[in-house]
């Protein structure tokens, strides 16, 4: 009779109260990845288990000490003594944190528990959750500005861009070479043939020019006249020539002396082409750097606005996918503490058998001692 009312006088002795909070952190239920070349690394499953150590952090017990210390009425004012009162519990997957607060007074229980629940969620979401939007958001602000730098670089480039302008310079100064190179061509073709002419008449025994090599003469004389304006084509004639018509000098002397001066004019028109084309050559050099320097400059001025846009789809894409997975993996606070009824205090069912066994072991001892005592006193007897 004694042992049992000693068991329940111990029971009775419990006066604080425990309030708990329950808050869970659902794992995403699909992985969303809008772009393979920007990834996270953290899976969610390494965020369910830092969860619990997260609850007991010194900067959230630090936000939640003032709060402690005046529902406690003062008696806690040290982070040592706010992690006295609290425990925290999870289950076996670790998506349901348990966030326990025992105290003397019911209601600042509940609300501490409360309270810890709400910071522990908004911990959850400033770590985990709105840090990673907001550095992407941070990253997309800073590419949407060098998308704009690119933008107007490029138009900038494009309102004193000189490419069709050389480019057609180039492509006139070409016409004029091919068309000096083929005039060059002819005056030394025509040397050939004024040559040819030369050596015939040399060979022959008179001095008389057959009408044949006149017209030779005439021809070769054409074919240079004609070099002289390649883009004019001389109009077709036909000769009518009689027995005693003369096309050029009958004279040999005299013609030899006309052909050498005509020699003498084309390879003086030969020595000014030369000059022309030595002068053509540079010019052309310098009109084909500038092209491609130009060319060049435009095309790093679209890969950089090419880059710029690609970047700024891709963190834009990534600034929804951390808002999706933000969205999932964030904190719930899923139940809030009620106000305990009574103490917590141990179950007596389960205590009967504890405090049995103790008074089982305290009936022994006093057995024991006093058969002891007996044997010591009987031979004093």
């Amino acid at each position: 009779m004694c042992i049992r009312d000693s068991s329940i006088a111990l029971f009775m002795m419990g006066d604080d109260y425990v309030a708990t909070a329950l808050v869970t952190v659902p794992e995403p239920a699909q992985q969303v990845q809008f772009d393979p070349r920007i990834t996270t690394n953290l899976q969610s499953t390494q965020l369910l288990t830092a969860y619990p150590r997260l609850a007991l952090s010194d900067d959230l017990l630090t936000r939640l000490l003032p709060r402690a210390t005046a529902l406690s009425g003062g008696t806690i004012d040290t982070l040592k003594e706010l992690e006295d009162v609290l425990a925290v519990g999870s289950s076996t997957d670790v998506r349901i944190v348990a966030l326990t607060v025992k105290l003397s007074e019911p209601q600042a229980a509940a609300d501490l528990a409360n309270t810890w629940a709400e910071e522990f969620a908004t911990t959850i979401d400033s770590v985990y959750g709105r840090n990673g939007v907001d550095f992407f958001m941070d990253q997309r602000a800073q590419a949407s500005t060098e998308l704009q730098s690119a933008e107007d670089a490029l138009v900038a480039f494009q309102t004193t861009n000189r490419q069709t302008t050389v480019d057609n310079e180039f492509s006139a100064l070409g016409r004029l070479q091919m068309a000096y190179l083929l005039r060059r061509n002819a005056y030394r073709m025509a040397l050939d043939d004024i040559q040819t002419l030369r050596v015939q008449l040399e060979g022959q025994g008179t001095d008389a020019v057959a009408l044949a090599d006149q017209l030779t003469a005439l021809t070769v004389q054409l074919q240079t006249y004609q070099a002289i304006s390649p883009t004019q084509t001389l109009p077709a004639f036909q000769l009518a020539v009689g027995p005693d018509a003369l096309l050029t000098t009958t004279q040999r002397a005299e013609q030899l002396q006309r052909l050498e001066a005509l020699r003498a004019s084309i390879d003086s028109g030969l020595i000014a082409i030369d000059a022309q084309l030595a002068t053509i050559e540079p010019r052309l050099f310098a009109l084909q750097t500038e092209k491609q320097r130009l060319f060049n400059e435009g095309e790093r001025l679209i890969r950089r606005r090419d880059i710029a846009q690609e970047t700024y789809a891709t963190l834009s894409r990534k600034v929804d996918e951390e808002r999706g997975a933000a969205e999932q993996t964030m904190a719930r606070w899923a139940s809030s503490a009620a106000v305990p009824q009574q103490p917590d205090r141990p179950n007596i069912i389960l205590l009967l058998p504890l405090l049995a066994g103790a008074a089982l072991l305290i009936s022994i001892g006093a057995i024991l001692l006093h058969t002891w005592w007996q044997r010591v006193k009987t031979p004093a007897a």
